[in-house]
């Protein structure tokens, strides 16, 4: 397996690299860390290069070898130092809300994981109807036949956003706490889990999640970083227009409508925010056969559908929030979308 430059699949200096070091802080040997995955320290002095998937696997099962213990996955992901993420990471520092922090990561991790670019492209938490926005982590690893990379991912994965979500969440709103879902059985050795930031920890649940109430998540704070975050915010931009290969220009449109979504949103609002005439906005969506307002009403459409189908939310609500006039509006829009009603999307869920 070698390595390949520019083109490959996943940078070396963002996530393997962090990986390596947080291994190695575990008591790996580099060399072992290593073993036949074709990546060599010379490597790590190159200025660009990228490794393969398989590549990156190998290096996680070498690493999952040498340190085995409970929750190892845990112990890495509090580890794992955010430079790793690439400029994104350093919006933890200064992002005015964890709303608009969860956004940055998502749009960015492309550059860090385009491996799950497919998984940032779709809804991934809703508001139900204690006012606690609720977040899923049980999306697919890539790894699914494997357990033990599995379960050591979603442990990292577990780790990394509970972290996010302790450095970026508002801790002075009246309710301050997080609590975490876990859909497994309580391990023999739970000691691993009390270093994770969160206020309660429930195993056997029937699902992988973290919450919080709406006012952690969206009530802005930090006011004096507002444009440190907007500078981090604009290097990331300009790091995605390099590699335009990664994510064609639709797709670009597509993720910024859903990370900066409201019921009031227009093309002027888009363009303005992407730093172009809302007319080059239509004439780049048009060369590749898209519209500005098929993407909005498909963003619509996959907020209302993922509100209907995991939150209790009443349905005149979830229409307020996608932006329909009321909820007959809602259930006919759903219908032609999807093809059934609201009352069968949400009685899958029940």
């Amino acid at each position: 397996m070698n390595a390949k430059l520019v083109g490959g699949s996943l940078p070396l200096h963002r996530h393997p690299l962090g990986f390596i070091e947080a291994f190695c802080s575990l008591g790996a040997s580099q060399e072992r860390l290593l073993r036949d995955t074709g990546i060599s320290p010379a490597m790590f002095e190159m200025r660009e290069i990228n490794i393969g998937f398989d590549q990156f696997q190998r290096l996680l099962h070498n690493g999952i070898e040498a340190c085995s213990r409970p929750a190892l996955g845990v112990a890495v992901g509090m580890r794992f130092d955010w430079s790793y993420w690439g400029p994104v990471g350093f919006v933890v520092h200064c992002s005015p809300s964890l709303k608009l922090a969860g956004e940055a990561f998502r749009r960015y991790l492309v550059m860090s994981q385009p491996h799950y670019a497919a998984h940032t492209a779709r809804p991934n938490a809703y508001l139900d109807a204690d006012n606690r926005v609720v977040e899923p982590i049980d999306y697919a690893t890539g790894s699914e036949q494997q357990t033990l990379l599995r379960d050591f991912i979603r442990d990292w994965r577990l780790a990394v956003t509970l972290r996010l979500w302790d450095l970026c969440g508002n801790k002075e709103v009246d309710d301050p706490s997080v609590h975490v879902r876990l859909d497994r059985p309580r391990p023999s050795e739970p000691n691993a889990y009390r270093s994770l930031p969160c206020q309660s920890l429930a195993f056997n649940c029937d699902e992988f999640s973290i919450s919080a109430h709406r006012d952690f998540v969206f009530r802005r704070f930090r006011p004096l970083r507002k444009r440190a975050f907007e500078r981090i915010i604009d290097e990331c931009e300009r790091e995605l227009c390099r590699v335009p290969e990664r994510l064609p220009f639709t797709e670009r449109v597509r993720s910024h409508i859903r990370a900066h979504f409201r019921p009031d949103l227009d093309l002027e609002t888009v363009a303005r925010q992407l730093h172009l005439t809302p007319r080059s906005l239509s004439r780049r969506l048009a060369r590749e056969r898209a519209s500005f307002r098929r993407l909005l009403h498909a963003v619509r459409m996959e907020i209302a559908s993922y509100q209907l189908r995991y939150s209790r939310l009443a349905v005149e609500e979830v229409a307020a929030l996608a932006g329909f006039s009321c909820a007959s509006s809602l259930r006919r829009a759903v219908k032609s979308w999807t093809g059934v009603t609201v009352g069968e999307i949400r009685a899958v869920i029940e």
